[in-house]
């Protein structure tokens, strides 16, 4: 499976002094809002420091399908693929726990399909195809 880091994920409890740390430290803000889901709905901003994208918000995803509580801090990596279903029928075939399966989300900064996984020591990561990229 090709793949490449796209970005890092973290919960954070106030998105807006996570946002005004990172831009002071010299990050830029590349988007900021919201996706929502049947289970309501998950504020995030993305930002770039370091070369590096950042992912925030409160409430990650996946977070519904752990069996604990996750705190806030560095919650995942986030690998971007050509083919997502390639990707998924290869770590399904490695026994990889599934968190959540491939689903189409639409943000304001693009489209992807997405799913999310946890390996045998318990790294949660997220595999993505980028449909659209509005960044």
């Amino acid at each position: 499976m090709e793949a490449s880091l796209w970005n890092i994920g973290i919960k954070v409890e106030d998105l807006d002094a996570e946002i005004s740390f990172f831009e002071e430290l010299g990050g830029k803000l590349l988007s900021r809002g919201s996706r929502i889901r049947e289970d309501g709905d998950h504020p995030h901003a993305l930002l770039e420091f370091g070369g590096t994208r950042l992912f925030l918000t409160p409430k990650p995803v996946f977070q519904d399908a752990l069996d604990h509580l996750l705190m806030p801090g560095l919650t995942h990596a986030v690998f971007e693929v050509d083919d997502l279903d390639e990707a998924y029928q290869r770590l399904t075939a490695l026994g990889t726990e599934v968190l959540l399966a491939p689903v189409e989300i639409s943000t304001d900064f693009g489209s992807r399909r997405i799913s999310f996984y946890r390996s045998p020591n318990g790294l949660v990561f997220e595999v993505m195809q980028i449909l659209e990229s509005k960044v």
